[in-house]
């Protein structure tokens, strides 16, 4: 034991003497390495809390918007109670209540056109491509590339085509916007005429109108944008709305709802033989989507959901229905001909 502690203290004096070396051998900090040192740590102190920041409005962001949409949804569905039944009553009730401004109100609405056109597209499309290889006989294998091929190229197809339009269609009434402006800047008198004009042409009296105008007319922005509607028949541009965000919806919601017809096809053996059940499947699969989709696109509209899931459902049957029919038409043309053989004189004998 004695032998052991004194090996101990002979280490532990090594160390600290090999320490104290490295202790004095060792310049001290000057100043300016002390102010880097707390530059740093001050800068990643302010890099982490911006971060932090950046990520709670974020979430801030986030729940404004869901909350919108649920308060659109409510306000939605209060609207087209009251209107159906014409309660006088409600009606003045919800006009008499003090709303909360919410700025992403709109944004559900924004976007249901692009999903449900992106969607419906993507289904209809894909089902085509299904029914006309299934319909032929070949096996999954075929069905998942070809169609998988195709609802990635036709989703790529239509998100752009989606955000090429939307983008041109802001720009170009930017243009007419400014244009309204410097025509107002220029020669507002000219501007206030035309309107007056456009207001008596739709029923208002020449004083009616010109107090409406002369009063409008105190407002540049408002008057220009009303020029916008009532003379070009133009919706004026809106910087909350987003072409790249509606190209994105368009890709997404095909992608998703196009996927549909081919999920069946995706669980099974890629090399067996597509039959008759794998298709019937595809095709409740597919109504079924259709369905959900004409659901949501009822919240823009005054139609109950279920009739709004009816009518996109029967519509999209009718469009993959007429696929299906031109494939199989297509198909039997096909094996008619291959079933027919010719004799040396050129006449065509049924084998």
């Amino acid at each position: 034991v004695s032998t052991q502690s004194t090996g101990s203290s002979g280490i532990n004096a090594e160390y600290g003497a090999a320490e104290e070396e490295i202790v004095a051998s060792t310049p001290p900090p000057s100043e300016g390495d002390a102010v880097v040192g707390n530059a740093n740590v001050n800068s990643a102190v302010i890099d982490t809390t911006t971060s932090t920041r950046k990520c709670r409005k974020g979430k801030r962001v986030a729940i404004q918007r869901v909350r919108a949409m649920i308060h659109y949804i409510r306000k939605s569905r209060t609207k087209k109670e009251y209107y159906k039944n014409k309660d006088v009553e409600t009606m003045r009730k919800e006009h008499a209540k003090v709303e909360e401004k919410h700025t992403h109100e709109n944004c559900l609405v924004q976007y249901i056109q692009s999903l449900v056109f992106g969607g419906v597209d993507g289904i209809i499309t894909s089902f085509a491509v299904v029914a006309a290889i299934a319909g032929a006989g070949y096996s999954t294998f075929y069905v998942l590339a070809i169609g998988i091929a195709n609802l990635i190229a036709d989703g790529l197809s239509m998100g752009l085509g989606d955000y090429l339009g939307s983008d041109s269609e802001i720009k170009f009434a930017k243009v007419e916007l400014a244009r309204e402006q410097w025509e107002f800047d220029n020669y507002k008198a000219g501007e206030e005429a035309e309107m007056i004009e456009i207001f008596k042409a739709r029923g208002m009296t020449q004083e009616d109108a010109e107090i409406v105008i002369r009063t409008t007319a105190k407002y540049r922005d408002v008057f220009c944008n009303e020029m916008m509607i009532h003379e070009l028949g133009l919706t004026p541009p809106d910087d909350e709305t987003s072409p790249i965000k509606n190209g994105i919806m368009t890709f997404i919601s095909f992608i998703i709802c196009g996927i549909v017809p081919l999920l069946i096809y995706m669980f099974v053996d890629v090399h067996s033989k597509s039959d008759d059940t794998k298709f019937y499947i595809s095709i409740g699969m597919t109504a079924a989507a259709l369905f959900i989709l004409g659901a949501i696109k009822s919240m823009a509209s005054y139609m109950s959901w279920w009739k709004s899931g009816l009518s996109i459902m029967i519509l999209g049957c009718i469009a993959a229905g007429t696929a299906y029919g031109m494939s199989a038409l297509v198909e039997h043309a096909v094996a008619s001909r291959n079933s027919t053989t010719f004799c040396n004189n050129g006449s065509r004998i049924p084998d």
